[in-house]
């Protein structure tokens, strides 16, 4: 296998951001689970070894023509592995133009033609893989941007094509990602995708759904569809609820009460409360922008989170301050149980500590920049204080040959 980046090409900012941990989930067929997995799972293990990472692929669901592959590890090595997956994929032609019942396994992006690489190389045509990248609803606005601009980005940025899917996988709130382009390029955009991902907000939805192959339920039996629900005991409210894309809010807080145990029946206290201390200049990062941070923050905890106003004169409250001496303001978490208040100061202060530590990287790298151009300009001064010193010793010279031919 071939690793596409390498860190020490990186920036001081980019090689801490390749650092960090991402787990991407990839849509394949069967026959192309077959083919990563190898005989008794030797290619599997050989991406693994190779590029350092936690990778797996979900059982065989009799029926379903599909199963996902996790890979888990730093954003380079994972971009490096998912990479190796596309290029073996990519190696046979039967399963590039294979035609899928499941219709989230043909690609929608077009097959890529020679007008499209330059000196139109057949050869170079044949390297061109694709890649089913599962991405949360919620996260694929940030990949997409406003208006499209950050999209747009990644596709002049690397030269690839990317498009979403425009339905959702089969009772989630997942959509597919697919990336079209050479292996390097695919690895590269796939860096940049996750550190989008890992900036984002730290929050999944309640009402968000993972995918997984499975099958519908019996009642679907005439469907054309091969997914069906493998739960004969599911109650008919919550096939309707799935077969309706999370449509309706209604619908999908039934689905989270089915699905996760209820926090406010668990430590059940009426209207307890917690106080958090946030200095003044995280403030701001904390509750993001227009609020949008600490909302999704509330509506995942279930609790209520108030904020205490900017006081610095101290004329409505007496300012606070944390053990470092730095202003803080009070954060105060209402809820009726106190595992949900506990879970939103764990969140509160994960976020905290994220955002101090990109701060502290980011500081780190400009005064390492700062101390590079310092010490390249003390270099250039003693050049020039060298080159005027020999200057002063020639003139000397020169005067002195002068004043012998005088005497």
């Amino acid at each position: 296998m071939t690793t596409f980046i390498n860190n020490d090409s990186a920036t001081n900012d980019s090689s801490i951001a390749l650092q960090s941990a991402i787990n991407h989930r990839v849509l394949l067929s069967l026959p192309e689970a077959a083919k990563i997995i190898g005989t008794k799972g030797s290619t599997i293990d050989k991406i693994r070894n190779d590029n350092n990472v936690k990778i797996g692929i979900s059982e065989k669901i009799p029926g379903c023509s599909d199963r996902i592959l996790s890979c888990a590890g730093t954003i380079i090595n994972v971009a490096n592995a998912l990479a190796d997956v596309m290029s073996l994929i990519n190696e046979d032609t039967e399963l590039i133009s294979k035609k899928y019942h499941f219709h989230f396994l043909n690609h929608i992006l077009p097959p890529p033609s020679t007008m499209e690489i330059s000196g139109n190389d057949q050869s170079n045509l044949n390297k061109i893989g694709t890649l089913r990248l599962i991405i949360l609803n919620s996260h694929l606005s940030s990949i997409i941007g406003k208006s499209g601009q950050t999209i747009k980005g990644l596709i002049d940025k690397h030269g690839v094509k990317i498009v979403a899917s425009r339905d959702f996988l089969p009772d989630s709130s997942e959509r597919v990602l697919e990336i079209q382009g050479f292996s390097g390029s695919v690895a590269n955009i796939l860096i940049d995708i996750s550190e989008i991902l890992i900036q984002d907000v730290d929050i999944t939805f309640s009402s968000e759904r993972r995918y997984f192959p499975h099958l519908k339920n019996p009642i679907d039996t005439n469907s054309n569809s091969p997914h069906r629900n493998i739960n004969n005991n599911t109650s008919n409210s919550n096939n309707n609820e799935r077969n309706q894309n999370h449509t309706s809010n209604n619908n999908n807080n039934n689905s989270t009460n089915n699905r996760t145990p209820n926090l406010e029946n668990t430590n059940s206290i009426e209207n307890s409360q917690l106080t958090v201390l946030i200095p003044e200049t995280y403030v701001g990062a904390v509750v993001g922008r227009q609020g949008n941070r600490i909302a999704n923050l509330r509506k995942f905890t279930k609790t209520r989170i108030l904020i205490e106003k900017n006081d610095p004169n101290g004329l409505e409250h007496e300012q606070k301050f944390n053990d470092q001496g730095e202003p803080c303001r009070v954060f105060t978490i209402i809820g009726n149980s106190m595992k949900q208040i506990k879970l939103a100061e764990s969140m509160l202060l994960r976020n905290l500590e994220t955002e101090v530590e990109r701060r502290m990287a980011k500081e780190n790298s400009e005064n390492l920049r700062i101390t590079t151009i310092a010490v390249n300009r003390d270099a250039t001064k003693n050049d020039v204080s060298m080159d005027l010193s020999s200057n002063d010793d020639e003139e000397m010279t020169s005067d002195h040959g002068s004043s012998n031919l005088e005497n």
